[in-house]
């Protein structure tokens, strides 16, 4: 049996958002901006393109929901090394997240664009965020289909 699924003109099935996003030993990520669209699967791989051991400068993306202080929530997991800088507490606050990367270490994510509106995605190793690694996924509304 096959089955048919109705996509807007011009939209194939394998549709998505794909970003490479690059963090530095400057705390940095290469990427500051991602556009989406509601309800649209996107794919974020972060790699770590630096050189310092993993211990002093290891990093990740963490895709915060809206309306979360990304400072608040950055300094909340300075304090939680066994978790990987994340704070079990904030677990609710989170849409998606990598591990920490080391030095030509990578990871990838996928979720689902949520709802129209602007959200931080940030780095929570110590101090990271605080410097200026993070950034903003933009979610724009879907179109309707007619």
């Amino acid at each position: 049996m096959i089955a048919a699924v109705w996509m807007p003109p011009g939209m194939r099935a394998d549709d998505g958002k794909r970003v490479q996003i690059r963090a530095n030993d400057q705390m940095r990520y290469d990427v500051l901006s991602i556009d989406a669209t509601a309800g649209q699967k996107v794919t974020v791989t972060l790699t770590n393109a630096g050189m310092m051991p993993k211990v002093a400068m290891a990093h990740n993306f963490v895709l915060l929901k809206a309306g979360t202080d990304f400072v608040t929530f950055a300094l909340a997991a300075m304090t939680h090394q066994e978790t990987g800088y994340m704070p079990p507490e904030m677990a609710d606050k989170v849409i998606a997240a990598t591990r920490l990367v080391g030095p030509g270490e990578s990871e990838t994510v996928s979720f689902t664009a949520p709802t129209a509106g602007t959200y931080d995605y940030i780095c929570t190793f110590p101090g990271h965020a605080q410097a200026g690694m993070h950034g903003k996924l933009i979610v724009k509304q879907a179109l309707a289909a007619r």
